[in-house]
This record gives C-alpha cells, structure tokens and sequence, in this order.
C-alpha cells in the first residue's frame, strides 16, 4: 500500500542559506547531495520558505494558501487552551486529501484536530516510555518539577543543568536527544500498514544547539547559545544539520525498500542567524516519489510552499 511521509525539521537552512557560505557549510551541502542521490531524491538548492515564523509557514504550507494578514493566520491556527500545547492547527487542507494520518509532533503546533489523523503523538517527557526512551530519575524529576510552572523548580532546573549534574528532557531539547527514539518509532508506524500520511514535525535542529560533532547530545553546548557569534552560530548549525542527515541516512537505510514511499524531507524556514533571506528564509526542501530510480537537481529559486503545493496537488 502506497504511502505519503511528510518531514518537518524546524529551523533547518537550505543550501543557499548563511550557513552555507562557510567552509564547514559547504561540506555540509556536498554530504547533503550525497545523502540525497543515495536515496533518489529529486533537491532545490535554492528554495525559500515565505514566512520566518513557523505558523504562517506551516499553516500555509499545509492549506496551499499564503498568510497575508492577522485574520487569514486566525483562521488556521489560534492559541490552545491546552497547558502542553502553543497553538492549535483549525484548518488542514493536506490532511482532507487522506483517510488515515499518524502525526508526530512538538508542543508548539497541535496537528490532531483533523478527523483524517488516527493516531497522534505528541513529545511529552512525561511519557518517554511511548518512543522507547530512558533518562535517569534525578534529571527527570527536576525537568518535570520546571515543566510544572514553579519559579524554584525554574531556577534549579537551569542551575543543575547549567552544572551538567542534569540533562533537560523539556523541549526542545528532549526531542533532540531523543530524536533517534523518534525516528524509529516513525518506522513502526511505517511498517504497520495502518496510514496513507505519516506526517513528522521535529525542533531539530531548532535552537538551542546540543550534538556535538559525533552527534551526541551535549548538555553544555545548550546552556550558552545566546553568546554564539556569527560565524560560531553558522559552525554549530552546520554540525546539528549534518547530523540531521546522519539520523536521516540512518532512518532510511533501516525502513529499506522505499519503492512504495512519497517522502518530503523539508524544514519550515531558515536559522535566522541573521534577518538576512538567506538566514531567515533559506530552507531545505527535497522530494522522492514512489519508485524513484534516480536524482534531480534543481536550480531554479523556489518558493517551499508553492513547490509544495504543486508536487501534492499533481
């Protein structure tokens, strides 16, 4: 049975981006094009989301629209009642197309209002056991006691981290340092037959930064972003997309046969480095259709959600 994948990594910049423009940017793109051509993806190096901000880039993403002003945003996405949740998605026209959708998702967007999704998780460190995931007591019990809205628990849950005595389950970091938990609870979804879209939005590798070069979760490489430079803000992004890619290359080589698999592997706007449009817009978008044999390149300068639209809508 045919499937549709749908892959958000938030704050993922494209090829054309600031970061790119560095050495370790450019090493970053030659892995990126690799990664792509093993797995015969059709990529557009220079795409460009229309909105910085997450909502009007998503909303319009998945409701074939562009935000214009205050009300069209308010008629797809409202602030949520729901302590766990930011803002709640009121209108998914992506999501009408399909029967049956498994969405995974942070607490900053809530997908699961259409009657299409069937099965909804959502990153909660209250329930790691869900993806397979394990933290140490001590860590998890002053992560919960910040999430429950204590000024003390606050202060002490950045002090002992800042100290490295606890690793933050909170996101978004929780969602990187358990992303490989993640992914592969997405391949079960994969391999139980029950969806026609599995849709995916991650904060990785959304700020603040935690993989260090060989991908692993670094507490101390959260605490102090803030003080990033520039061309230190560029070199730290590089390395959280290249492992990105890494995790990516991983996820697909263990689902295997992807004949019968639509993929998008996209992100919903830029670093925002700067206010430039390559910090800000820039955003990774490649797409691989069923049966896929081999890989295309793309030069032309596109716009996400429109490129989007006319791949979904064909």
């Amino acid at each position: 049975e045919k499937l549709t994948v749908i892959m958000i990594w938030d704050e993922m910049s494209g090829m054309s981006s600031l970061a790119s423009q560095t050495s370790s940017g450019k090493k970053f793109n030659n892995l990126v094009v690799n990664f792509f051509e093993k797995y015969n993806f059709d990529y557009y190096p220079n795409t460009y989301s229309n909105s910085e901000n997450s909502i009007n880039s998503i909303a319009s993403l998945i409701n074939f629209d562009k935000i214009k002003d205050k009300n069209k945003r308010n008629e797809y996405a409202s602030n949520s009642d729901n302590y766990f949740i930011e803002y709640e998605i009121n209108k998914n026209r992506l999501f009408d197309k399909y029967n049956s959708v498994s969405v995974i998702q942070n607490l900053h967007l809530n997908y699961c209002n259409s009657k299409s999704v069937k099965k909804c998780y959502q990153y909660n460190p209250y329930t790691l056991d869900k993806i397979n995931s394990k933290i140490d007591s001590f860590s998890k019990i002053i992560s919960l006691w910040n999430l429950n809205g204590s000024i003390v628990g606050k202060f002490i849950w950045r002090g002992l981290k800042q100290l490295e005595y606890i690793t933050s389950i909170l996101e978004p970091e929780g969602e990187k340092l358990f992303i490989e938990n993640i992914l592969d609870f997405t391949i079960e979804d994969i391999f139980s037959e029950k969806y026609d879209l599995i849709f995916m939005h991650v904060l990785v590798p959304h700020k603040p930064y935690g993989f260090n070069k060989n991908c692993i979760y670094n507490i101390k490489k959260s605490n102090l972003n803030l003080y990033l430079n520039k061309i230190e803000h560029c070199e730290q992004h590089n390395i959280e997309r290249e492992c990105v890619i890494k995790f990516m290359d991983k996820f697909l080589s263990k689902i295997g046969n992807l004949n019968n698999i639509r993929l998008f592997f996209i992100s919903d706007h830029g670093s925002r480095i700067t206010d430039s449009k390559e910090s800000m817009l820039s955003s990774i978008f490649a797409f691989k259709d069923y049966n896929s044999l081999s890989s295309k390149k793309i030069e032309e300068e596109v716009i996400s959600q429109e490129l989007f639209k006319n791949i979904i809508n064909e």
